[in-house]
């Protein structure tokens, strides 16, 4: 199976805004689009990255979080067009919100984000599923897809995230069910669980919990990590503490990005290939230019390792 992981869309649609949508923590985060983000991010370039993924046959589509900018309602509507876009979009992908999709107490109040993707956050094992929609899972052939929710409303200038304890125990649960035992287990979630050496986790805008989620992946046997927030790509290995074997930590980096001087924060989608079980090889693609759109950028192969054990 090979699974297309895009995160960090940051779709800005400002449909007919009114002022006192703006009267609380949106008023930084739209100080922060008039100087940077809004010519950073390009809902044209995820179309590309939907378009290529097509084209590259990926059998399933995870988006880890931060769909919107604002958490206004005509953003997540465009997200969803874009969602939308995809063949077959309700079978083919996994949605997890993130800290930008739960900007504020209200779109957290009104539960924004789930109303507007609810199709995507359905359960093949709806019995360990919360009246929140977490975490969910998607069984699609030997793979079990499991989705945490990290998204927050944090206080003004923090974009931090946490996982709800009663999530965590449900989650912990679902993946001692057999039908996620059997098969290759990934969870999706919005906040990194850890610092690589590239890249430290800032105060602000860490994973309160990440110490607790981090133990029950680990315990349960989980297989590969999808994750966001940081706009950076990354590979991070740990240790299983169940049984023997690698839990992999992976991030694409924002999707939407137009450019950047490093290319490791540039706009990127990644590809998972899993074989018997075993992930086998992490492919990321780059977006170059809106002429030359996404280019092969980066492999890690895994073959030698699973060989040796």
């Amino acid at each position: 199976m090979r699974i297309g992981h895009i995160s960090d869309l940051h779709i800005l649609d400002l449909d007919k805004p009114r002022p006192l949508q703006f009267l609380n923590k949106r008023l930084v985060g739209g100080l922060n689009l008039l100087l940077n983000r809004s010519s950073a991010h390009s809902a044209a370039v995820v179309k590309r990255a939907v378009t290529r993924l097509d084209a590259l046959d990926v059998d399933h589509i995870v988006i880890s979080g931060d769909l919107t900018n604002l958490a206004l309602d005509s953003e997540f509507t465009a997200a969803r067009h874009i969602v939308d876009s995809i063949p077959n979009a309700k079978q083919r992908v996994s949605i997890v919100p993130g800290n930008h999709d739960y900007y504020t107490p209200g779109s957290v109040r009104n539960r924004r984000f789930e109303g507007h993707f609810q199709p995507f956050l359905s359960s093949d094992l709806p019995q360990y599923q919360l009246d929140t929609k977490y975490p969910y899972c998607h069984l699609r052939g030997d793979v079990a897809i499991i989705g945490l929710n990290s998204g927050i409303a944090s206080p003004w200038l923090f974009a931090t995230g946490r996982v709800g304890d009663d999530e965590l125990e449900a989650t912990a649960q679902l993946l001692e069910a057999p039908e996620v035992q059997q098969r290759f287990k990934l969870v999706v979630i919005h906040h990194p669980l850890l610092p690589d050496k590239h890249h430290a986790i800032q105060f602000n805008r860490r994973l309160l919990n990440s110490d607790a989620v981090l133990d029950v992946v680990r315990r349960g046997d989980v297989d590969l990590v999808l994750h966001g927030h940081n706009h950076y790509f990354s590979v991070l290995k740990v240790p299983k503490l169940s049984t023997p074997g690698t839990t992999y930590i992976c991030e694409a980096g924002s999707t939407s990005v137009t450019s950047g001087d490093n290319p490791k924060m540039a706009g990127k989608f990644n590809i998972y290939t899993i074989e018997n079980g075993h992930l086998i090889e992490v492919e990321s693609h780059l977006f170059e230019s809106h002429e030359a759109g996404f280019v092969p950028w980066h492999s890690e192969v895994f073959r030698q390792q699973i060989r040796e054990g």
